[in-house]
């Protein structure tokens, strides 16, 4: 909730995220006979070997380097005899390694940089070809490297390609961008409330019908200074029923313990989002957690997505950096940030396959005009997104995400979220049915009003409080 624009947008991604996996195979092209140990795709395309084939060596993906270099567009590559090594150039920039030296020479603008490795590449005997660690000199390439483990098979992406290629415009989203600018010129205070509604039917063939129905519902105050900061504070009301067979089990699920519902809780978040840092107090929750109501608990955020990158492919401050940069940008670069962070993990959700589910539904051709309104539909596997632009005159005054999917025949998603008026409004609902006669639906809904505000939120606990690390140490303050 923290920009509009990333509200939408993250919905886009989502639903990218969602619908891209679910294609079988390329639809511009079937999926070829495994040559050597792995499949290599080369810009969405599967690269054919016609005599060396991928290799896998002590553990590292091999490829022969004259027939990758040349699907990525290298066609000048020649080997020196006197020096066993081999270059390729293309576009100005040019790839050295010498066979048997754990080192890339590469050359930009004139400027050579040599990368050391921890291997080497080399000559292999049965087809005098030569192998190159070729994730290695992609990462000095500039170009995203993926491993689908299900298919076994490399990905290589040349994103700034890729972008060259791309013929879609985006004068619709510049426009969208302007619009969320004006919310970032300033800083915000946003008041509003949420609640969320569970119910849950379930036979246990044990305990009998089992029935729970809880809520969660709470006014909030949220101040945002800018990228850097925020606080958010709530006043929340929690209630819960549990029956089963028809008796009311609620205190015996408690554990219990004294807790009498409803239950009242005040929660105050605050933090440092350019460090991402965070710290969090709750009160009313000491009789059932045994935590004192006084303590606030440390929540290191950049630590726990660092440790995440090797699987997410972007550190904490890459990822700060992308959104703060989101509301300074057209959205053509804001396009190209999000491809180049974005990892690659499947031959079907690379980085052509995510531009064209992203095009689909943001590109200017997307949108049709409805009234004063544009809207944008795209439906995929039993999933659509809808995206209204809300105009007046030539500019964006609001917006609008709906979306629908189908959950594998066992349920459906629902999500609508919006902007009108500095109001924003959000809903979301879930079904799961078991087809046994278990169901769950959960509901949620939030709204604010964001207004210009010169007060600024804390981002740290009051002097002198205990402070509770939840990576496992406390400490005072």
């Amino acid at each position: 909730m923290k920009h509009v624009f990333r509200t939408a947008l993250c919905t886009a991604l989502m639903t990218a995220a969602v619908c891209v996996p679910t294609f079988a195979v390329k639809a511009d092209a079937p999926v070829p006979a495994r040559q050597g140990d792995f499949y290599v795709l080369a810009n969405d395309q599967y690269v054919t070997f016609t005599d060396a084939v991928p290799q896998i060596r002590d553990s590292r993906s091999y490829l022969p380097m004259a027939t990758v270099f040349d699907r990525l567009g290298f066609k000048d590559i020649q080997w020196n005899d006197a020096q066993r090594s081999v270059t390729a150039s293309k576009d100005g920039v040019t790839v050295k390694l010498v066979i048997g030296s754990p080192s890339i020479a590469l050359t930009k603008d004139g400027k050579t940089t040599t990368i050391t490795t921890d291997v080497a590449p080399y000559i292999d005997a049965s087809t005098s070809s030569t192998y190159v660690p070729f994730g290695l000199v992609a990462d000095a390439l500039g170009y995203k490297v993926g491993w689908d483990a299900d298919q076994k098979a490399v990905i290589i992406d040349d994103v700034d390609a890729i972008l060259t290629n791309n013929q879609a415009t985006y004068q619709r989203m510049d426009e969208y961008m302007a619009y969320a600018k004006s919310f970032a010129q300033q800083d915000q205070k946003v008041t509003g409330s949420y609640s969320a509604v569970l119910d849950v039917d379930s036979k246990n063939e044990d305990m009998g019908p089992v029935k729970v129905d809880a809520t969660l519902k709470g006014d909030y105050t949220m101040l945002q200074q800018g990228q850097s900061a925020m606080q958010f504070q709530t006043g929340m009301t929690v209630d819960a029923k549990v029956a089963m067979n028809g008796q009311d089990v609620t205190q015996a699920v408690l554990g219990g313990t004294d807790v009498k519902l409803p239950l009242n809780v005040n929660v105050d978040l605050r933090g440092d989002v350019t460090g991402g840092v965070f710290y969090m107090n709750m009160t009313g929750l000491s009789s059932l957690t045994g935590t004192p109501d006084q303590a606030w608990y440390k929540m290191d955020l950049k630590s726990m997505f660092d440790q995440m990158s090797d699987t997410t492919g972007m550190n904490y401050a890459a990822l700060v950096q992308l959104s703060a940069a989101s509301t300074e940008q057209g959205f053509q670069q804001t396009l190209a940030d999000i491809l180049k962070s974005a990892p690659v993990t499947s031959v079907n959700g690379t980085t052509a396959d995510t531009l064209r589910q992203l095009n689909g539904l943001l590109a200017d051709s997307s949108f049709t005009k409805s009234g004063s309104d544009y809207v944008s539909t795209m439906t995929e596997d039993g999933a659509t997104v809808k995206f209204t632009l809300n105009y007046s005159g030539s500019k964006v005054t609001g917006y609008a995400m709906d979306m629908k999917a189908d959950l594998d025949g066992m349920g459906a998603m629902t999500m609508a979220v919006g902007m009108k008026d500095k109001t924003m409004n959000a809903n979301m609902a879930f079904t799961v049915d078991d087809g046994e006669g278990s169901l769950v639906k959960l509901t949620m809904t939030m709204d604010g009003t964001y207004q210009a505000t010169s007060q600024k939120p804390s981002t740290q606990p009051p002097a002198g409080a205990q402070i509770v690390d939840l990576l496992g140490n406390a400490e005072g303050r």
